[in-house]
């Protein structure tokens, strides 16, 4: 019951975009939550290059960015219906029926964002592990604020 609650409670977090595809909202630097719900001290920053969805994670605040996706050919894509259902029904509890989940995805992990069906504007972010037998969410916290396609961004500069 408590790492349901630490889940849900991690997952809450306020400043989400409505139900729908993940979109340049998401833009963001986030960092990966442990089992206990405190910061791992692994952070993820989610972009675009050239069109293109990329994942970069690093350990450790001055660590360099590194691609956390797979070999080349691996890019991010859209998530299928069927896909987001059963990434939805590894989460606990009665999460599945009160969030709608968008995500984007390679062969390694999906990046999903949940939106609570009962207040867009409650929700959260995971990533969800596919080298498992059975995905494994696990609790994002966003760092950084919404992306503004009218503010130049260098990814490079960030973080």
């Amino acid at each position: 019951m408590p790492k349901r609650l630490l889940l849900a409670s991690t997952l809450l977090a306020p400043a989400l975009a409505a139900a729908g595809d993940i979109s340049d909202f998401d833009i963001a630097t986030y960092s990966l939550d442990g089992k206990d719900g405190q910061p791992s001290g692994i952070e993820m920053r989610l972009s675009k290059v050239n069109g293109k969805w990329v994942m970069e994670g690093k350990e450790g605040g001055a660590s360099p960015w590194k691609s956390i996706s797979c070999d080349a050919g691996c890019e991010y894509r859209a998530s299928t219906d069927s896909e987001r259902g059963e990434y939805l029904a590894s989460f606990p509890g009665d999460m599945p029926r009160q969030f709608d989940i968008a995500c984007i995805q390679n062969m390694v992990n999906a990046f999903c964002r949940l939106t609570m069906k009962s207040d867009a504007s409650k929700g959260g972010y995971a990533l969800v592990g596919l080298v498992t037998v059975e995905p494994a969410p696990m609790s994002l916290r966003r760092l950084t604020t919404p992306y503004s396609p009218n503010t130049a961004v260098n990814t490079d500069a960030t973080r």
